[in-house]
């Protein structure tokens, strides 16, 4: 019997491809059979470093000029939904992405949003590795702006643990790709850009730390 493709996985595969059942499964949630959900925690202090970023610079235009880009996403995607309840054929990757981009906005503070997505993309910037692929990025971007409002989740009782836990909806992998595109046209430069600076000023501390510490071991 033929075994996963995955390096170091022995599970067998599945009756038709070349992934187990376990390593399918990531292929088909985030995008990369190795790739693995980006959490919460994670998250923390890459929005932490944007805060920190909009209070050290309250009155610069960026912050509006991402908030209206978010706006205008939002604003194209309620059009695109009501076209569909009108009857109007489309492409229903392209409907589900809008009425999932729609949902985030109806439940969700548009900061709240924004912080999110330019986290990710600090966190792409600063740890390559994190991601295992371009689709794996924007699976986790679609998945966790889909995680900051709770329509998007079911739940299920443990019976181990004896607690109500929480599951989110998959979308179908072209779906959440479609979704990703269009967040990426919203927050994708915005997001690079920040992330460099961010590189850019880490990358000066290190130098003026390294300065420093020569000039200290030059004493005499």
């Amino acid at each position: 019997m033929s075994t996963c493709r995955v390096p170091g996985c022995t599970a067998p595969v599945t009756r038709w491809g070349s992934l187990c059942s376990t390593h399918k499964s990531r292929q088909r949630r985030h995008g990369h059979p190795q790739q693995t959900g980006v959490t919460k925690a994670e998250l923390v202090p890459f929005v932490a470093l944007v805060r920190q970023r909009k209070s050290r610079n309250p009155d610069s235009p960026l912050w509006g000029q991402i908030e209206a880009r978010w706006a205008a996403l939002v604003e194209h995607c309620r059009g695109v939904v009501a076209q569909a309840l009108d009857g109007r054929a489309m492409n229903r990757h392209q409907r589900q992405a809008c009425v999932e981009v729609v949902r985030i906005a109806d439940h969700v503070e548009p900061w709240t949003v924004i912080e999110t997505a330019l986290a990710l993309y600090m966190m792409q910037e600063h740890d390559h590795r994190r991601f295992q692929s371009d689709d794996a990025f924007r699976h986790q971007l679609s998945r966790r702006l889909r995680g900051l409002t709770d329509v998007n989740a079911g739940s299920w009782f443990d019976h181990g643990s004896g607690r109500v836990k929480r599951v989110y909806r998959d979308l179908p992998a072209t779906t959440t790709l479609t979704m990703a595109a269009m967040l990426n046209e919203a927050f994708g430069l915005p997001g690079l850009m920040l992330a460099r600076r961010e590189e850019e000023d880490a990358r000066k501390r290190r130098d003026e730390v390294h300065q420093l510490g020569e000039a200290v071991r030059n004493l005499t």
